[in-house]
């Protein structure tokens, strides 16, 4: 399921690229247009952000999780203060926006555990019923 979610998103980021690449030599940059790649750049900072943290930060899920959280939520802040996104006064926002999709994000990841785990004990089990055999 999440390798079916990953390829949906990169063929609609492909086609949506693609798409406003056409658009931008036909009529410029709209606002749409730059909202959209305002947002690609975002989530790019935030996966080199979370890649980094998996990378050279060792400490449990939970930890992970909410160092992620406040991380995410600082760029996210930054970036929309920078872009015009919301003011000062509703910066609260984004622990919510991110939290959401961290939730989501989370809800991802432990089905994908799950399944992993799965995997590797049925592999085990067929070793070791080969190994008795």
């Amino acid at each position: 399921m999440k390798k079916i979610l990953k390829d949906t998103c990169i063929l609609a980021a492909l086609m949506i690229l693609a798409v406003f690449t056409f658009s931008i030599i036909w009529s410029g940059i709209t606002d749409e247009i730059k909202l959209v790649l305002l947002l690609f750049g975002l989530a790019f900072v935030i996966s080199v952000v979370n890649y980094l943290i998996d990378e050279y930060i060792t400490v449990s899920i939970i930890m992970s999780y909410v160092i992620k959280y406040f991380a995410v939520c600082a760029i996210v802040m930054l970036f929309g203060f920078i872009v015009g996104w919301f003011y000062p006064s509703n910066f609260w926002m984004t622990f919510i926006y991110v939290g959401v999709v961290l939730v989501l994000a989370y809800l991802l990841d432990s089905f994908k555990v799950k399944k992993d785990i799965e995997y590797i004990n049925r592999h085990i089990a067929e070793r070791t019923k080969e190994q008795l055999s």
